[in-house]
């Protein structure tokens, strides 16, 4: 599990900024700024200012979709977590529907990470389409330890009432150690759960026909990426694949620590295959899910329930925090919030298969051409030629650009100067020639003195061929670079001070061409 906090979904539209625009995306914003009787679209969802950490699974019920978050209203001064509850119609506009599990309401104490399912084949007893929850529960009093709980709905999910414990930490087992953030896949064929569970550096796989009577079947290890938390499995299909039979993988995700390797914590994940006793990946190395600073605690889920008939995309939510920094960036006034909603889809890169990952905008995953069209503006950059960017006045906007390169090769590097909110850059430097990209934060204003890995840039791997096309999703306390329509993302917190430097995009060593730039104004859902 990680621990709760106050979010903010705010989303606003400014007024119409007078710097150039793509007038495909900003069609419907013009209309409706000068036709005051278009209804403006508020999503705006604001949280107490306490901490929140862990988001849970959403679900589709009832014509909603329900999400539930680790919420702490007691911070600094008092500890546990609620579960806070909000709904939306389409993942993007949420409303607050208040606590739906309270803390301290029961000997175990406070509830942390689980799931919740709608148990559509009354395998609980509880009748059809029953909304039940399992989470973990610490259990100190008596040493017990870290345990799954279950909980049912009797109002489709605005509150729940505790019924049992399912499964108590293994005796065995020290219990301060591991021992949970409970998820659920319903097997169809066999009509049984998959319980998955993290355990340090395992990850446990039970089975259970009644969401309370579990048996151990199998483990998954890693001893190489520290506690693994908030684990997740999944069927999903091969994004154009031709051979149906051969069009299936099995995902196993999970927060993870990747500072062996001087990475930090994040998102990471296996590809392979599940038989519904053991996974067995095709790589045993794995990789991340997003190359940034910010990205954990990650949820999936579908548009309808997980389970093992896969599905063609799934979305996922990941708390922007970081536990090295999660308590000294509070003195900037940020207490967590979650990325916006991604779409996730599994291609076939380079001959890898690798999960790529996009904003889901207005009903369907973003992608670049689909959203910007195909301008080509032809504009050469040289180390005499730079492009100043507008600045921005508004806190919370998109940068897109897409860029080729010259005749004959890439230049050295491309750096972008982007505003964060309304305050000092953040640079992007892009590597073509060597393939990578690194995000440097260091200049971007209040820095949590207690961690250097703050400081430290973020370099990740990027394909350029002929071709790289970047958007970034900018708000007062954090950056969303997707890069090629998802081949590539990173998320990291930045926090802006007053000083303002001019945005721009510069080159170094060489020549490239900016086909097609802009700024807009950005509905954020999870601000």
């Amino acid at each position: 599990m990680s621990r709760p906090r106050n979010v903010s979904f705010q989303s606003h539209w400014s007024n119409i900024p007078s710097y150039q625009r793509n007038k495909k995306l900003d069609i419907f914003l013009i209309k409706r700024y000068f036709d005051k009787s278009i209804p403006l679209r508020k999503c705006e969802y604001s949280m107490p200012r306490p901490f929140i950490n862990d988001p849970q699974p959403p679900f589709f019920h009832n014509g909603l979709w329900h999400l539930y978050y680790l919420w702490n209203n007691d911070f600094p001064s008092g500890n546990g977590t609620d579960w806070r509850h909000a709904v939306s119609e389409d993942l993007q506009d949420w409303r607050d529907a208040g606590l739906a599990i309270r803390k301290y309401q029961t000997p175990y104490g406070d509830p942390w990470s689980g799931c919740v399912v709608v148990d559509h084949d009354n395998t609980a007893g509880f009748g059809p389409d029953a909304v039940i929850a399992l989470c973990t529960m610490p259990m100190q009093e008596g040493g017990i330890g870290q345990s799954t709980t279950r909980w049912v709905s009797h109002d489709g999910g605005y509150s729940f009432a505790f019924d049992r414990t399912v499964m108590h930490h293994p005796k065995t087992v020290a219990p301060g150690s591991a021992f949970r953030d409970p998820r659920l896949v319903w097997m169809t064929r066999s009509r049984c759960w998959i319980l998955v569970l993290a355990e340090a550096s395992k990850i446990g796989f039970y089975r259970s026909s009644d969401l309370a009577n579990w048996s151990y079947v199998s483990g998954f290890l890693c001893d190489t990426l520290g506690t693994l938390e908030c684990p997740a499995l999944f069927p999903i299909r091969v994004s154009g694949h031709s051979d149906a039979a051969k069009a299936v993988k099995w995902v196993l995700i999970c927060g993870a620590n990747g500072f062996a390797t001087g990475f930090t914590t994040g998102t990471y994940y296996w590809i392979g295959a599940f038989d519904g006793t053991n996974f067995t990946p095709d790589d045993p190395t794995g990789q991340w899910l997003d190359s940034g600073s910010d990205f954990y605690a990650t949820v999936v889920f579908g548009q309808t329930q997980i389970t093992d008939e896969p599905q063609e995309r799934l979305f996922a939510i990941a708390w922007k925090n970081n536990w090295n920094y999660a308590i000294p960036v509070t003195k900037a006034g940020y207490f967590g919030s979650y990325s916006a909603v991604r779409s996730i889809a599994l291609s076939q890169l380079a001959g890898e298969l690798k999960l790529t990952n996009v904003p889901w905008w207005n009903g369907s995953p973003y992608s670049y051409e689909s959203m910007f069209g195909v301008h080509k503006l032809r504009h050469k950059l040289t180390p005499e030629a730079s492009q100043d960017l507008p600045k921005i006045t508004c806190g919370t906007y998109l940068f897109f650009a897409s860029l080729s390169k010259g005749v004959e090769a890439w230049p050295e590097n491309i750096q972008i100067d982007l505003q964060s909110g309304a305050g000092t850059p953040v640079q992007i430097i892009l590597f073509p020639r060597e393939g990578y990209v690194t995000l440097d934060r260091s200049q971007s204003g209040f820095t949590p003195k207690t961690d250097p890995e703050w400081l430290k840039p973020r370099n990740a791997a990027l394909t350029f061929e002929d071709h790289v096309n970047i958007l970034a999703i900018v708000n007062t306390s954090s950056i969303e670079l997707i890069f090629n329509d998802g081949t590539l993302s990173m998320t990291s917190l930045v926090f802006p001070t007053k000083r303002h430097n001019q945005p721009r995009i510069t080159v170094h060593d060489g020549v490239c061409i900016l086909d097609h730039y802009g700024t807009a104004s950005y509905n954020n859902v999870f601000k």
